[in-house]
């Protein structure tokens, strides 16, 4: 080969080199141009409370179908009242004409935060060992009621409430504790005997206490200590008075 030649050979090697490299650029330019661009990620949405499920407080009025393909079935059914489990809670709930109209939560560490949503929508205390006086002091014009302070029965443990009415159309809300604890036992025994005293043992056995105001104050200062079992929202008043 003549060095004519050889320097021919070089420059046809260098020209193809070249247009090689030209192309594989394109390439990557055209790439880059196809590629879209990367969207920004959405925020991470909040983790829903209790399993997916919502908090029991804001499914008041609506239909029962409504409720259950949020929390799947009653465990239980008894006339109007059912029973749900969100998460490690039991909540019973009224139902009328297929809509939901109350709903009561144990005050207990498993349910603080279905307890916790009811006693916000009522401006109460946070605290999942809120007290009857702490319920009396906030919610301020409350009634007392109680299943029976003598001769009870054996059939179920009888209970004494401190209800309070909501503003309008707004449904009313009670805290209840279970004659079970030795401070509620006493407290309630406290009572009977004071509207004993003053109206005599039949006004005691028929439960009168329950439709009149007289011993309502007194029946806050002997509760004032007492620990809160339950609250439940758009309870039944007492009926019969």
């Amino acid at each position: 080969m003549t060095a004519f030649q050889g320097l021919k050979t070089v420059v046809l090697l260098g020209a193809l080199a070249g247009l090689s490299a030209c192309g594989q650029a394109d390439k990557t330019a055209e790439k880059a141009d196809a590629a879209p661009a990367e969207a920004p990620q959405a925020a991470p949405e909040a983790a829903p409370v209790a399993g997916g499920a919502p908090t029991i407080d804001q499914m008041m009025g609506v239909q029962v179908a409504y409720l259950e393909s949020k929390l799947g079935p009653a465990r239980t059914v008894q006339d109007k009242e059912r029973t749900y489990e969100i998460g490690d809670c039991t909540v019973r709930v009224s139902a009328d004409g297929g809509e939901v109209v109350g709903y009561a939560v144990p005050m207990t560490p498993a349910c603080s935060t279905q307890a916790l949503a009811a006693l916000k929508d009522y401006d109460l205390p946070q605290k999942i060992d809120l007290t009857m006086g702490e319920f009396a002091a906030a919610r301020g014009n409350v009634d007392f009621k109680a299943d029976c302070l003598t001769l009870c029965g054996n059939a179920a443990d009888p209970w004494v409430h401190l209800e309070s009415l909501g503003p309008r159309a707004f449904p009313g809300i009670r805290a209840s504790a279970v004659m079970v604890s030795d401070a509620t036992i006493d407290a309630s025994f406290r009572i009977r005997d004071a509207i004993k005293a003053a109206k005599g043992e039949d006004y005691v056995i028929d439960t009168t206490f329950n439709c009149s105001a007289d011993f309502d104050q007194l029946a806050i200062r002997e509760l004032k200590t007492v620990r809160i079992d339950e609250i439940e929202v758009g309870y039944v008043p007492y009926g019969g008075c």
